[in-house]
């Protein structure tokens, strides 16, 4: 098999043994050195034959070692199509299972402790091309530290290679396991992701929790035109694919005149509760979903703007899919505009400062890095228009802050269960339309409330784990920030000895 001259660096470490893999994503062979137990500070080095590897490979890898004694496996970013000058960087957020259930998004190089790699039992022959991505969810079930070094340390002149879908299939269903008759596989959005389903037995009851103040739509032109949102946003529920006797609906209304509601008729419950304040008082969001989550009689909550309109039957199946995790708080949905275009796909941390929604205002069929907008992940941040979560979780942090009266309390509550150790998941499985603003108008957020956010999370979102640092931070888009003579691009050694 050929192998890159600039493994030879590798070679000639005696802390680090190269396991180059052949183009199946094999490795080229088992010596015995990898069966014995060496000491703990030895590291396997799992990459392509062909890749290049960064100059500094070893000098980055021993640093980060050297400090992070608990981790058992390192990762790290690559850079792919260099040959073609492309250069399509792979920049890779922490550790995310979701992501990973989705996509094989970790690639390699994977550097992992021998001792740890020894335990596991090592790459299993029988998994084929998904050898590596299986012994990386066995790490993760074993609870070995996974984490990643957000240096690009692997070049590849074109894509690197990939697990078919099939053994990637295999090895998610190897993980789940004893959890088989929860959990079941179905293809993702794109012809190389995956979609991880809740097998529904039963189903739990879940009460919507919507503010309303009986503003109407006026954005589209079309059946809804001129009706009020809370209206349009009852007809469109009955689309959903989920028991209705199980669905309930309580509806905080600011507005007294409650005829819009005279002639409804609903298969589901709704309770209205008169939440109008004083003339004089200003509104405050946060405040008043406090009060009304707090009068819910279930578990599961879906806290919902009345500006939403619910597009496809399956989207409270994807929401209750992780809502239902102990270890999940909160999971936000894809949502459109009216006319079409992307308005929330999750949140990342550092965008102008702050945070901000990827990909706002792009055509929702326009690509998106790594076609992150198109499958389930952890994000730091989603948007509260639409969050499905627990009474329980949210009686353990108060609810939102009720400081943040009109912006940044979801925000703040989804980093609040992030410190807690929570997952704050985002599904493109539930996809609706959001009108947003459209309820409350659009105020610029108040100064004091910036200033407090920012001080209460500016570290966390200039190192927002469920981003990167090499992003543009000045772009919406997701785009990789330009680098200067980055390494990979030296053309000397390119090539590959054949």
């Amino acid at each position: 098999m050929d192998l890159h001259p600039s493994w030879q660096t590798i070679r000639g470490a005696p802390d680090l043994i190269a396991i180059p893999l052949d183009e199946n994503g094999l490795p080229a062979n088992f010596e015995s050195e990898f069966r014995v137990g060496k000491n703990g500070d030895t590291w396997l080095i799992i990459a392509p034959a062909r890749a290049r590897l960064n100059p500094e490979f070893t000098n980055v890898v021993r640093q980060h070692a050297a400090t992070r004694r608990d981790v058992g496996i390192f990762y790290a970013d690559e850079v792919e199509n260099v040959e073609s000058g492309a250069n399509r960087l792979r920049l890779k957020p922490a550790l995310n299972l979701v992501l990973l259930l989705a996509d094989d998004y970790i690639g390699s190089p994977v550097i992992a402790r021998l001792s740890v790699f020894t335990r596991l039992g090592g790459i299993r022959p029988d998994a084929h091309s998904a050898g590596v991505y299986d012994f990386l969810l066995r790490a993760i079930r074993d609870g070995v530290g996974i984490e990643r070094i957000p240096v690009v340390l692997v070049a590849h002149d074109e894509q690197r290679p990939r697990p078919t879908l099939v053994d990637r299939t295999a090895a998610v269903n190897n993980w789940i396991g004893n959890s088989s008759h929860i959990f079941s596989l179905a293809p993702g959005l794109t012809d190389s992701t995956l979609q991880l389903r809740r097998i529904f037995t039963s189903f739990p009851d879940v009460t919507l929790v919507i503010p309303t103040q009986q503003s109407r739509q006026l954005q589209v032109n079309d059946a809804s035109f001129g009706k009020p949102h809370i209206i349009n946003m009852l007809n469109s529920l009955a689309r959903t694919d989920w028991p209705m006797q199980r669905i309930r609906v309580l509806i905080g209304d600011d507005n007294p005149d409650q005829s819009i509601y005279a002639e409804c008729r609903y298969p589901f419950e709704v309770r209205h509760v008169d939440t109008r304040r004083a003339s004089d008082a200003p509104f405050n969001y946060a405040a008043k979903m406090n009060s009304l989550w707090r009068q819910a009689d279930s578990e599961y909550l879906i806290l919902i703007n009345d500006d939403v309109v619910v597009r496809e039957s399956g989207w409270l199946r994807a929401l209750m899919t992780f809502a239902m995790n102990e270890d999940v708080a909160g999971v936000g949905a894809r949502l459109l505009y009216g006319n079409g275009d992307l308005q929330h796909a999750g949140i990342p941390g550092g965008l102008f400062g702050s945070c901000a929604h990827a990909w706002i205002l792009q055509p929702a069929q326009d690509e998106t890095y790594d076609d992150w907008a198109l499958v389930h992940r952890e994000w730091s941040m989603v948007t509260g228009a639409v969050f499905a979560t627990r009474r329980s979780v949210l009686e353990m942090v108060d609810g939102f802050d009720e400081q943040f009266s009109l912006e940044f309390n979801d925000v703040d509550l989804c980093l609040r269960l992030k410190l807690l150790g929570y997952k704050i998941v985002y599904t493109p499985f539930a996809e609706l339309s959001h009108f947003e603003k459209a309820s409350r108008g659009a105020d610029l957020p108040r100064g004091d409330q910036v200033a407090l956010f920012l001080k209460r999370w500016n570290e966390l979102l200039n190192n927002d784990p469920a981003f990167h640092p090499g992003f543009d931070m000045s772009s919406t888009y997701v785009v990789p920030r330009a680098v200067k003579d980055p390494w990979y691009i030296s053309r000397e050694s390119s090539k590959y000895a054949r």
